[in-house]
């Protein structure tokens, strides 16, 4: 999955999305590429992996449970953009300015019994494997 349209839900399509446990497994600073082992239920071996590619912005605890992860709206994206300081305030004196910023960044977000997550990335995929380096760390 390259990009999804934002208000998109259960971006992964996946069924029974709270059997599933998540562990952030490495971030490549370099290229901004953030690689997250998924388990279901019990199992000690990841089933898959997500890889969120472009990372500008990360907030999310080192491990979660539950795969139900949205993209959020334009509006909520650039909010949280504005917020963190990812950009400035001048872009607003300018109708549809921040359209370019969109085009590459979208707003993952989940909701956990715990906490939210919000990644914001250009483009978030399901892998089977990864790279042998990333997984040896």
């Amino acid at each position: 999955m390259a990009k999804n349209d934002f208000g998109t839900t259960n971006i992964f399509n996946i069924t029974e999305p709270q059997r599933y446990r998540c562990q952030v497994l490495h971030y490549h600073v370099r290229v901004s590429r953030l690689y997250v082992r998924v388990y279901k239920d019990q199992q000690d071996t990841p089933l898959f992996y997500l890889l969120f590619s472009d990372v500008g912005y990360l907030q999310c605890p080192i491990s979660w449970q539950g795969l139900h992860f949205n993209i959020g709206t334009q509006e909520a994206c650039i909010e949280l953009m504005l917020k963190e300081g990812l950009i400035g305030r001048a872009i607003l004196q300018f109708p549809n300015a921040y359209a370019s910023i969109t085009e590459y960044a979208r707003l993952y977000e989940a909701q956990t019994t715990e906490s939210a997550i919000h990644i914001i990335a250009s483009s978030a995929s399901l892998l089977e494997r990864i790279p042998p380096e990333i997984e040896r760390g």
